[in-house]
């Protein structure tokens, strides 16, 4: 019998999924890769630059970074062959991006029939995602899973690799491929490529709005689809005070 996991977007939905009767074994993707140092030549220098990235803009120390999130995609990289897996993701940028990296490392593994597991909401809350979902909504979701082919699996490394190197012109390209394991791609990259969020909270700043409170509920109309929580936007705020000093 095939071996059953699934790759969630954090430790509420992981929760909330043990409280159904969906079994297998669950991972938790722990990490905020629409922010920070992407760029190495192997994993042991991405967990490097990234726990430095933490530890400086998350006040999390780099042991506890590699207990919990390095551990996690460990895990991944340590799924057995011909397994299934279902990526439990949303539709913002945030998910995507940390969907893709795990895409690509499942890439490496033979025989997996990977799968994607979209939240049931509806035109009105849909960028909560999962936030919203009941006991109910997450089994009907695991029954409307869609199975990734080859070239939905490609699309997402290449996806990864162009974030990855912040080529913008790239990402455009690759969003407008149809795939029915991706939705609203245009839509979230040309937000991201096209209306900066640093650019965006600079100029709050620059016209005299210093409470972070309004920059960030300002940010999360402009910027629903980006999925930021306070802690992304705070880096970026950070860093543009930083600068003008």
């Amino acid at each position: 019998m095939e071996k059953i996991f699934h790759i969630t977007n954090g430790d509420y939905l992981t929760e909330d999924l043990k409280t159904t009767s969906i079994g297998g074994e669950f991972i938790v993707c722990r990490e905020a890769l629409v922010t920070g140092p992407l760029q190495t030549d192997n994993l042991d220098d991405f967990w490097k630059i990234r726990s430095e990235f933490i530890l400086k803009n998350y006040s999390a120390s780099q042991t506890s970074y590699y207990k919990k999130v390095v551990a996690e995609f460990d895990k991944i990289l340590n799924i057995p062959e011909n397994a299934e897996v279902n990526l439990w993701f949303e539709d913002d940028l945030f998910c995507q991006v940390n969907m893709w990296f795990c895409i690509s490392l499942l890439s490496t593994i033979k025989g997996l029939k990977i799968y994607r597991i979209f939240p049931a909401t509806s035109e009105n809350n849909h960028w909560r995602g999962f936030s919203v979902s009941h006991s109910s909504d997450l089994e009907t979701s695991l029954q409307s899973r869609i199975l990734f082919n080859e070239n939905d699996i490609e699309l997402a490394i290449q996806l990864w690799k162009s974030f990855q190197n912040q080529d913008t012109n790239s990402l455009q390209q690759l969003s407008e491929k149809q795939s029915d394991c991706f939705h609203f791609l245009p839509e979230v990259i040309h937000l991201y490529s096209d209306k900066n969020p640093d650019n965006f909270v600079q100029n709050l700043i620059e016209n005299g709005i210093t409470d972070f409170n309004i920059i960030f509920e300002k940010f999360q109309k402009e910027f629903e689809m980006l999925g930021f929580g306070d802690l992304q936007v705070k880096i970026i705020h950070d860093h543009i005070l930083k600068e003008k000093q």
